[in-house]
């Protein structure tokens, strides 16, 4: 009967501490999660449907959604724009360096989303690859691209042209403005579920340590 009694209470410590280690180290809830990942990333209270104006066009000018690319996987959005003179290349090399941090970097599809369809159409592929060979290029005519940025809270605009028409004539920006000209667009980096809902803003300052471990966290415990 003491044997027994002995194997009972054993059998109850060993239970107490699965329960304990279970609490202590289980998964967390989405209020420990948002306050684990802030200010890296800010998380949607309910992940956003975006997925039906998710429609792109790739380098040939091909329609394409953007599941078509994702394979199932999480999505890292960055929009920018191949001529950037310095923000767009930057970012793109701190996404790199994130995704090498990564321990969940086989379930995160990085997409470079161009601003700038006009110049950049025909060339996206071979821009955002020359970051990471992982990454994908896709743009949207400028109607679609409106309706995506506008679903997705992000923005751009040309800004340069309409500063050089103070000093050119309207003959000479006709002839020059879509080579000579900047877009200002918003630096934050959209992270989408694999359902393609809006899930969490990784805003600035972009530091790939923090980037890495939040989307770890996020990948981990929403799956």
């Amino acid at each position: 009967m003491l044997k027994i009694t002995k194997i009972f209470v054993a059998l109850v410590a060993l239970a107490a501490i699965a329960l304990a280690i279970c609490f202590f180290n289980g998964p967390k809830n989405f209020e420990e999660l948002k306050r684990s990942v802030a200010p890296t990333a800010s998380l949607y209270l309910e992940a956003k449907a975006v997925s039906n104006v998710l429609n792109f066009v790739d380098d040939s000018s091909s329609t394409i959604h953007l599941s078509e690319v994702s394979g199932d996987k999480w999505v890292l959005m960055y929009f920018g724009y191949a001529s950037c003179p310095d923000v767009c290349p930057m970012d793109l090399g701190k996404i790199s360096q994130t995704l090498h941090k990564m321990a969940q970097k086989n379930d995160l599809q990085v997409v470079f989303v161009s601003v700038d369809p006009k110049r950049d159409i025909g060339k996206m592929s071979a821009f955002s690859k020359s970051f990471n060979g992982d990454f994908v290029g896709l743009s949207a005519f400028e109607n679609e691209l409106r309706t995506i940025s506008r679903t997705l809270g992000v923005y751009h605009q040309v800004v340069a042209a309409q500063k050089k028409a103070k000093s050119h004539s309207h003959d000479e920006i006709s002839k020059k403005k879509h080579k000579h000209y900047d877009v200002d667009h918003t630096t934050s980096y959209l992270l989408l579920n694999p359902a393609l809902a809006l899930t969490a803003i990784l805003s600035s300052p972009h530091e790939p340590d923090a980037m890495a471990k939040a989307l770890d966290e996020i990948i981990t415990t929403l799956r």
